[in-house]
């Protein structure tokens, strides 16, 4: 296993009470090899408090070992930390995509390995999503709340339905948010975390959160060192070209988002299976494109955000 890249972030904000260290991690798609490492780092780092946002599971692509072994890793990290998760579209079976024969066997398999980590003492996730988004609010400290949604699969087939933002926008107001508390968003994609400027409902419901915690864009595909302000990628989900908003951290007035790089960029349970079959590239794609993890450290003070220090373990 390759070198693993950590991004440290300190954010400072008159809410909180105290310093509280957070991990986020998003995107194994099933490789185990990888949330393995990431886990020891996370275990040598003393960190308590992580931040999943979506597809460490690969429902459909990939094998069952994989999968079980995704389950195992996670209640291994929950033993020493506490674990907050949004579901993400690889997560989750979407029926309508897969042939018919299969459908009751994934949706099976799928319904069983959710229930299993629910069923996980320290790990907090909302519903696994069927045909409505799902959302919970959690305390993460006397002065943090996290809230964690999770929307349904069909969003990410037909993204750009107006119906798909008015759901996601009704889930959030739904939540009764304390004005006092540092509030925190966690969702798989900043495709709706981020991307709602069209939409003044969205806006408002998305700017009640001081901090937004999203995966799903595996930076783009853009190294690390080539990585700008712009945060546009090379290729993001969907296959979509030069995709805005793939990585780093944004701040708008009181409100700050992370996107989260990815354990993995080209999965081999998914269309970067042909990738990895080519002898060697498993070696070169995880040392161009390494792991991540974002450590995030919160103060009390004046509101602010810095990106402090990257280096690799």
């Amino acid at each position: 296993m390759g070198k693993v890249l950590l991004t440290e972030y300190n954010i400072s904000n008159r809410k909180l009470k105290e310093k509280t260290t957070i991990a986020s991690i998003a995107d194994a798609h099933s490789e185990y090899e990888k949330l393995e490492r990431i886990k020891d780092i996370l275990k040598d780092l003393k960190i308590t408090k992580v931040l999943i946002a979506g597809d460490m599971i690969e429902s459909v692509a990939g094998s069952d070992y994989q999968r079980d072994k995704i389950v195992e890793l996670l209640q291994e990290i929950s033993n020493f930390a506490t674990i907050i998760y949004s579901h993400g579209n690889h997560d989750t079976v979407y029926p309508e995509a897969e042939p018919e024969e299969n459908r009751e066997r994934l949706l099976e398999n799928n319904y069983r390995l959710w229930a299993k980590l629910k069923d996980s003492d320290n790990i907090i996730m909302p519903k696994l999503p069927d045909n409505t988004s799902n959302v919970i609010k959690t305390s993460l400290t006397s002065d943090i709340d996290v809230s964690s949604i999770s929307i349904p699969p069909n969003y990410y087939y037909f993204r750009e339905s107006p119906m798909e933002y008015e759901i996601y926008i009704r889930s959030l107001d739904m939540l009764r948010l304390d004005a006092e508390k540092f509030n925190i968003l966690l969702a798989h994609s900043p495709k709706n975390a981020i991307n709602g400027n069209a939409i003044d409902e969205y806006l408002k419901s998305i700017k009640r959160f001081n901090l937004i915690v999203t995966g799903h864009m595996h930076s783009g595909l853009i190294p690390n060192g080539l990585r700008n302000k712009s945060r546009r990628g090379l290729l993001g989900p969907g296959k979509k070209v030069f995709p805005e908003n793939s990585y780093g951290i944004m701040q708008d007035e009181d409100t700050v988002a992370m996107i989260n790089g990815g354990i993995t960029k080209l999965a081999s349970g998914s269309f970067g299976a042909p990738l990895r079959s080519v002898p060697g590239m498993n070696k070169l794609l995880d040392k161009v494109y390494p792991p991540e993890i974002d450590i995030i450290n919160l103060f009390p003070g004046d509101n602010t955000v810095n990106k402090v220090k990257e280096y690799t373990l």
